[in-house]
């Protein structure tokens, strides 16, 4: 393999397990939550279709138990060699959260969505964010990222104190330093893909033609040149979501917030934009976090911070 190797007899061992428990790759795939082509990477040790070592080896644990291996004994046979991603430790913090509280209140009751929550969040990581409905897990992106203001506690991104601004402050921070991708693709019908990316960077002041130069630039990194005149509706869902991660991506953000952003697609479809997500923090090092409710999901990033009751909990 080109960036690990592990025991040549591995690949065949893991295939033989699957034949004999009757499973299709496919059926091995819905059964762990790993991609197919993932569980086919391994089997054949086939590096181009395996993300880098870091998740590989992760992937590889969970397949080998999935199938009555022994995961952990499998897994250490791997031997990281070139890692495309970049080392999980010894970075800088792009989000540090310190006893951060966050309440809503009506006239009849008070709802706590956040408490004493304590988070930090290494810059070029991948974060999923996980836990069940309402235990906050928007909040907190919502709170982390500027657009909610919260009761007690300091947020830093990049070092920045998010929690000291007033409100002009953080909306042009957020502007310059951050992108969001949401369940909804929050496209306007009436431009095209194009138009979609570009029209950020025209709010924030860039020339007409430098926005569309970036805007293509962009397109491009996830696959959708060929799609640039397109309006949404002309646009597959996976298409569309691949948009709004370009308009996300189009002013260089340090830091990617998604809300749920496979949650409107196909399993076939949520696994194309998540690869895509991989190779664009591998190759950006930019940091993303992500809320989802999907173990898939939460198996491909660098962590998992789990929720319940708006406290972290693990």
């Amino acid at each position: 393999m080109e960036n690990s190797s592990y025991d040549r007899n591995t690949g065949r061992l893991l295939e033989e397990a699957r034949h004999q428990r009757g499973l299709s790759l496919e059926a091995a795939a819905r059964q762990t939550g790993i991609p197919a082509h993932v569980l086919e990477g391994l089997e054949k040790e086939d590096a181009v279709r395996l993300p880098a070592a870091v998740y590989a080896r992760l992937f590889l644990k969970n397949y080998a138990d999935s199938l009555g291996l022994d995961g952990r004994e499998i897994s250490g046979r791997w031997e990281p060699g070139r890692q495309d991603g970049p080392s999980p430790k010894g970075r800088p913090l792009m989000v540090e959260a310190r006893g951060v509280y966050k309440s809503y209140r009506t006239e009849e009751l008070t709802v706590h969505a956040l408490e004493d929550v304590n988070l930090r969040v290494e810059k070029g990581s991948l974060v999923a964010v996980m836990g069940p409905s309402g235990c906050g897990k928007t909040t907190l992106l919502n709170t982390l990222s500027g657009l909610d203001e919260i009761d007690h506690g300091e947020i830093f991104i990049g070092g920045e104190p998010l929690h000291a601004m007033n409100d002009a402050r953080r909306t042009e921070y957020r502007a310059r330093h951050m992108g969001f991708v949401f369940q909804t693709f929050n496209l306007m019908p009436v431009l095209s893909a194009v138009e979609n990316v570009e029209l950020p960077l025209l709010v924030g002041g860039a020339g007409v033609k430098a926005a569309r130069k970036r805007a293509l630039e962009v397109l491009q990194q996830v696959r959708l040149l060929d799609r640039a005149r397109h309006r949404p509706n002309q646009l597959s869902g996976g298409q569309q979501q691949r948009v709004a991660l370009a308009r996300a991506l189009a002013g260089d953000p340090a830091i990617v917030w998604a809300d749920e952003p496979t949650g409107n697609l196909d399993s076939d479809t949520s696994n194309e934009v998540l690869e895509l997500l991989l190779q664009l923090n591998r190759k950006n090092e930019q940091t993303f976090v992500v809320v989802t409710h999907d173990p898939a999901v939460g198996a491909l990033m660098d962590r998992v911070v789990r929720m319940e009751d708006g406290r972290i909990v693990g």
